[in-house]
């Protein structure tokens, strides 16, 4: 297990955060935000941390980061909510400071090939310039096309039928009855939503299916612009190859290896629709399967309004306070499938 060492930075995150450093912003777009919200009065984060057996009950994408020069003092997220998609302030992911504990994970990208456009379009003047970051605004520029997306009750159930055949598998093997059930109820909720929605109609997530589905989606539409030009075809076939180090969560069924496998092989189009079972792997993401990903990497934690950061340590590093041990203690790998 990945072990962490967590350095305490003294600044207010609302100040911290929002100002502009030489040295670069320490956010950057398509971050990973996930939060604990500890209000008691918030009962639907209380289900969500019971249901997936974590802490974390939210996520969310950082979708703008602030930027002065340009008259961005904020810095904006796309999350989505029972109530829909939208843009949220910072401001409203950290505060109250004594009921918010926020985390903040980035995507690896070393991995990922620029094609000769994307490397042409590097600017050193560009405060959010960093490797792959051609991709990471397509990850939130498909986010936030899913804002029109409103939740009705009857994705809220086929959602909440899919996790519920989910959480069936990981706690009640012995019992393969109560995921068949789940399952058949998601199925029956599927075919309901799909008489009554328009083919014009937008998926919907709950939290952090969306943000899953962004990370997938925009490298699936990348490779299938880079399949279509010879420049950028080799870009494209090793984006391929790596699509599943954009999947944040488990794929028991190797759902993920085996569509890279049929779209190389020719049996399938990568330009077609997504199977419908690789889709309900990614609506069904949780907040614990971000907070286990090693595809994403751990930089911040905001605990009781202090800022740590966090990097990797040796396997021998004790934490040097009680303050430290508690944070480190929210990097855990909770459940496993």
């Amino acid at each position: 297990m990945m072990k962490y060492r967590a350095s305490r930075i003294d600044q207010n995150p609302l100040d911290y955060f929002l100002q502009s450093a030489s040295e670069g912003p320490f956010l950057q777009v398509a971050d990973v935000v996930l939060r604990e919200n500890k209000d008691p009065k918030e009962v639907f984060a209380h289900l969500i941390r019971i249901a997936t057996d974590s802490k974390w009950s939210h996520s969310a994408i950082l979708y703008l980061i602030s930027d002065p020069y340009q008259g961005f003092n904020n810095t904006f997220l796309v999350e989505a909510k029972t109530k829909g998609i939208h843009l949220a302030s910072w401001r409203n992911e950290v505060i109250p400071f004594d009921e918010f504990t926020v985390g903040i994970k980035r995507p690896v990208l070393d991995w990922y090939v620029e094609n000769p456009y994307e490397q042409s379009r590097h600017n050193p003047c560009d405060p959010e310039d960093t490797h792959g970051i051609g991709y990471l605004r397509h990850v939130r520029g498909i986010a936030i096309d899913q804002i029109n997306g409103l939740y009705d009750h009857t994705t809220v159930y086929e959602l909440a039928a899919l996790y519920a055949a989910r959480a069936a598998r990981r706690h009640l093997n012995a019992v393969p009855q109560v995921a068949e059930a789940a399952t058949a109820v998601a199925n029956l909720f599927k075919k309901w939503d799909e008489k009554s929605d328009s083919a014009e109609s937008v998926l919907r997530f709950i939290c952090s299916g969306l943000v899953q589905y962004s990370f997938f989606e925009a490298l699936r539409r990348r490779i299938i612009n880079d399949l279509a030009i010879p420049e950028h075809r080799e870009a494209g076939l090793s984006n391929l190859s790596n699509l599943h180090r954009v999947i944040y969560r488990d794929d028991p069924m190797g759902l993920v290896p085996r569509y890279i496998e049929q779209v190389q092989s020719g049996e399938l189009d990568i330009r077609d629709k997504v199977p419908e079972d690789l889709l309900d792997l990614l609506k069904t993401a949780t907040p614990a399967d971000f907070n286990n990903s090693p595809n994403l990497k751990w930089h911040y934690v905001i605990l009781k309004g202090v800022i740590w950061h966090i990097e990797e340590a040796n396997a021998d590093y004790a934490p040097t306070s009680s303050d430290e041990s508690e944070v480190l203690g929210m990097l855990q790998t909770e459940h496993r499938s």
